[in-house]
């Protein structure tokens, strides 16, 4: 850590306004940090070893920031690809998965309008799930927008 010593100075207005566009630019927290940044470039010294912490604070905060961002898109993309997978049937006697509309539609290759249109045909249904299946499986309606193969 090293130790820091004050000065104190006047500088005519232009001057300061080009130290405070260069803090701008830089993002730093302050006008000191921004002369600190300008001396450490004209006597080539390392800025590691001159400036206080404040700035690698501020980066931490940031980097949290965006952290925590993309753990809720992770999250999204996990809920998403989750509501994409066919849905297990809590009916051991079932002969199979459960699929929701849109599951089903991109199953038989067809939209959700063409499932709602014959989910509620019964019988017809089945007949008509099961020629579109590419495995010539029958689907029939297990009530809540959820299908059943049969």
């Amino acid at each position: 850590m090293t130790t820091e010593t004050e000065i104190v100075s006047y500088i005519p207005q232009q001057l300061y306004q080009c130290v405070e566009q260069f803090k701008e630019q830089r993002s730093l927290s302050s006008i000191a940090d921004a002369v600190n940044v300008i001396l450490e470039d004209y006597f080539g010294l390392d800025s590691c070893q001159t400036t206080s912490s404040e700035p690698l604070t501020t980066m931490v905060e940031d980097l949290r920031g965006e952290v925590t961002d993309l753990k809720k898109q992770v999250s999204q993309l996990q809920q998403n690809f989750a509501s994409d997978r066919p849905v297990p049937s809590s009916n051991t006697n079932s002969q199979g998965e459960l699929l929701n509309r849109k599951q089903l539609g991109k199953r038989l290759g067809v939209d959700e309008i063409a499932i709602e249109q014959h989910e509620t045909d019964g019988k017809e249904f089945v007949e008509w799930s099961k020629s579109k299946d590419p495995e010539r499986i029958s689907w029939k309606c297990a009530g809540a927008n959820l299908f059943r193969r049969i």
